[in-house]
């Protein structure tokens, strides 16, 4: 088993067959679109649907592409899809955690606004908040 020290960056990002996956589902509809526009008298609402799931689709390619979390020796970088956020370990205050089909992680920090959300969908999640977990020096705490 292979130990990891405190200075070593590790990044997580959301299992790699969710943005293959929307990418597949974005192609689809652009094929459906195209398929449309073969045809005559298509109600514009038709073409309107295929236009939002290719929207819907493209963006959460997108997303799952370019989401990720650095946990590195200073503290946590979160990327998401429009923004970046950087934590110092001490500035993390609290990890809430949503249990369900698809857990979601709330890191809120020090400062007015400050926080991300990441979901179970991110690959070794439970490593991830393992480790802000020991190294923010959180506790658990009930409510």
């Amino acid at each position: 088993m292979e130990v990891r020290r405190a200075n070593q960056r590790e990044v997580f990002r959301p299992a790699p067959i969710l943005a293959v996956s929307m990418g597949v589902a974005g192609l689809l509809w652009v094929a459906v679109l195209v398929y449309l526009c073969t045809f005559q008298g298509v109600p514009l609402k038709t073409f309107l649907s295929a236009l939002f799931f290719v929207a819907f689709f493209g963006v959460s390619h997108a997303y799952y592409a370019r989401a990720a979390i650095e946990v590195d020796a200073g503290g946590v970088t979160y990327r998401g899809m429009v923004r970046t956020e950087r934590f110092a370990f001490g500035d993390i205050l609290h990890l809430d955690v949503w249990p369900g089909p698809v857990t979601v992680y709330a890191i809120r920090g020090r400062g007015r606004g400050r926080g991300v959300h990441f979901t179970s969908f991110f690959a070794q999640h439970r490593r991830l908040v393992a480790l802000l977990v020991e190294r923010a020096g959180l506790a658990p705490q009930s409510s």
